[in-house]
């Protein structure tokens, strides 16, 4: 059968950014230094001017996108430029102040936050141009010190982002998460009694990031091997939590299983008895009826061994191709005919045995269903992929479509090989 592509299981881990952000605005100053106090002019002797300012920031704002960390706070500011006299400032300019309004400008920090492998979170931080909602400059001197006023806010708006940075480098909320949804992908999860899946999770990669309000989403994939385990519950070889993969190289996207469903000979003699023995036949020659009836296979072929009585006593084999119905889930023969031998045999006994209704009643009887239906299989997956494994944990789940893959003919039963085919979710619900 073809090789089952592995299975890529997602697991959103959701980090609540909205405490580490009312600490960046805690922690950000309202006021940058030296308000109020007369601050010489460099490089410029004439006069020995000065200038002074008052500025106050307005609340920070926080815009979240994708990976994508957007700080942006207004600030208002005056300014006046003066001459330093003896022990005392001339006034000789200003803007902003009574009977003017303040002046504005706009302050911002752009933050992309990014993983390591070591499931560590990261922060790049890169300062905006300010961008001014009004000019002010000083004509007499014609020296705008708009930057210099608005040097101070800017720096402390960079140190209320980079206590954020630091935060976030230091926190193991999302390692901790991941090792709780890898160590739950290696758990078996039991879908039925005495039915048994194994994710057999390999490796850990990343996908596209995406944000809602103040929450990061970060959606690890795990790439799996499942497999159906029947009968006592597996015992679980624990590995760690291997590094993350960061080359977000496309994975095959879905959640794939192959299941097998078997008829044993036993069952399936037991279905075609139900139906034809002691069932009679009327010929031009006479009645006979079927006393008993046997399946075996050998050979990728399936053989009906009858015994009959009346007009006709003895045993007579016919042999068929098995061939599985996904429409009805069931097992039929194609192609049934009698062996060589049971040919023969009819051939001393005369045509009219061919001309009856056996073979034809046998081909439409045959259809056989298998002890645990592929339906049910896929049924009792969805059922056991959904559910909620811890306060933190649950798992989610949906069987698009079922498979067939092949047909195998062993030596005491008829074996289906399928493939169920649908997506599966570990949902990781934290909060920062």
């Amino acid at each position: 059968p073809p090789e089952v592509l592995p299975s890529s299981i997602v697991a959103p881990i959701r980090v609540d950014l909205a405490p580490l952000l009312a600490t960046a605005e805690r922690t950000t100053p309202r006021v940058p230094p030296g308000v109020e106090t007369w601050i010489p002019l460099p490089g410029m002797v004439l006069g020995n001017p000065a200038y002074r300012f008052n500025l106050y920031r307005e609340p920070l704002y926080f815009n979240l996108k994708g990976r994508r960390l957007a700080v942006h706070t207004t600030v208002n500011y005056w300014m006046e430029v003066g001459l330093q006299m003896r022990g005392w400032v001339k006034g000789m300019g200003s803007c902003g102040r009574p009977p003017e309004s303040f002046r504005r400008a706009r302050l911002g920090v752009q933050a992309e936050v990014s993983l390591t492998p070591a499931w560590g979170l990261d922060l790049k931080l890169t300062l905006e141009e300010p961008q001014r909602f009004e000019g002010c400059e000083v004509t007499f001197l014609g020296y705008d010190i708009t930057d210099r006023v608005l040097a101070g806010m800017k720096d402390a708006l960079l140190q209320g982002t980079l206590a954020l940075e630091q935060q976030l480098k230091q926190s193991t909320l999302l390692r901790d998460r991941a090792e709780a949804a890898w160590r739950l992908a290696q758990e078996p999860v039991e879908l039925s009694p005495g039915v048994f899946l194994m994710l057999n999770p390999e490796r850990v990669r990343l996908s596209p990031w995406s944000s809602q309000g103040k929450e990061l989403i970060i959606t690890p994939e795990i790439q799996t091997r499942p497999t159906l385990s029947l009968g006592p519950r597996p015992v679980a070889q624990l590995r760690p939590l291997p590094p993350l993969d960061l080359t977000e190289a496309p994975a095959q996207p879905g959640f794939r299983v192959r299941v097998e469903a078997d008829l044993s000979y036993e069952q399936a003699s037991a279905q075609l008895a139900r139906q034809m023995v002691g069932k009679k036949f009327e010929t031009d020659q006479g009645s006979f009826e079927v006393v008993q009836i046997a399946v075996r296979g050998k050979g990728g072929n399936a053989y009906l061994d009858l015994d009959l009585r009346g007009r006709i006593n003895g045993r007579l084999t016919l042999l068929g191709k098995p061939v599985f119905d996904e429409r009805t889930g069931a097992l039929q023969l194609a192609g049934l005919d009698y062996t060589l031998e049971s040919r023969s045999w009819i051939t001393q006994m005369g045509e009219w045995l061919f001309r009856s209704t056996l073979r034809k009643t046998l081909a439409e009887k045959c259809n056989w269903f298998m002890d645990k239906s592929l339906k049910d299989l896929k049924l009792q997956a969805e059922q056991g992929l959904n559910r909620t494994l811890t306060p933190e944990l649950a798992l989610t789940g949906a069987i698009d479509a079922l498979t067939f893959l092949r047909l195998d003919v062993l030596d005491d039963r008829f074996r289906i090989e399928a493939q169920l085919n649908g997506q599966l979710q570990i949902a990781v619900k934290p909060t920062l």
